[in-house]
């Protein structure tokens, strides 16, 4: 496990030396929040509903926007050929890049995330919930960002593709997300359950597809 946990310190070291894109990230975040109220207007009665939706999609594009570069340096490299020709193995190599990816990127938008929920009137006794799902919810999409960022390695326009690929996958974690944030019956609820279930899925099989994919396209380059 060794050669695993060293993965995920270097690309943590690797996201501190690029840390302008992290305040990029999370400007993103803020400004598609406050474009919500600038665009509705100050009316509670129509933002109100809106709030946690608002949230969540925000969040969305912000955690996915700097996946079509996840894989590029260490292609460009050749750190991807020896984590290949490693023990380490394709499989926990790109968990490895989902587990530093969240917490550069997932972790300080939800750390953020209380701020902008008092900012869109939220109540306090809700943001537990709303904090508990989006943890899942955020796991999740990076682990979708994996699957996305693995599959457009190397293709011209990957960003397009990367999002045409994700955007359709995520709906479920949309969804159940939104539900569970908003859920009467406290924070356990059958949406976050549903939502943890969704989770689960994505961390066993999106490891399996990223090393396919990042091998598939190896071999192609070899050729």
């Amino acid at each position: 496990m060794i050669p695993f946990f060293a993965q995920i310190e270097r690309d943590l070291l690797i996201a501190w030396e690029n840390r302008q894109d992290l305040a990029v990230m999370l400007i993103f975040f803020v400004i598609i929040i406050s474009l919500f109220p600038l665009a509705i207007g100050s009316n509670v009665a129509i933002l109100d509903p809106l709030a946690v939706p608002i949230i969540w999609i925000a969040a969305l594009l912000s955690i996915l926007a700097g996946f079509d570069r996840l894989f590029a340096q260490d292609v460009s490299d050749g750190w991807l050929d020896q984590v290949s020709l490693s023990k380490l193995g394709l499989g926990w190599y790109a968990l490895a890049k989902a587990i530093s990816h969240w917490l550069s990127a997932g972790l300080p938008l939800l750390i953020m995330t209380p701020i902008m929920a008092v900012m869109l009137n939220i109540s306090v006794s809700q943001i537990p919930q709303l904090m508990v799902a989006l943890l899942f919810g955020s796991m999740g999409l990076t682990l979708l960002g994996v699957i996305g960022a693995a599959l457009a390695e190397g293709a011209r326009r990957g960003a397009a593709l990367m999002a045409l690929l994700i955007l359709p996958l995520a709906i479920p974690l949309l969804i159940f997300g939104t539900l569970a944030s908003q859920s009467e019956t406290g924070i356990i609820s059958p949406h976050l359950m549903l939502l943890g279930a969704v989770f689960l899925v994505l961390l066993t099989i999106a490891p399996l597809v990223a090393a396919i994919a990042l091998e598939t396209g190896e071999t192609e380059t070899g050729l």
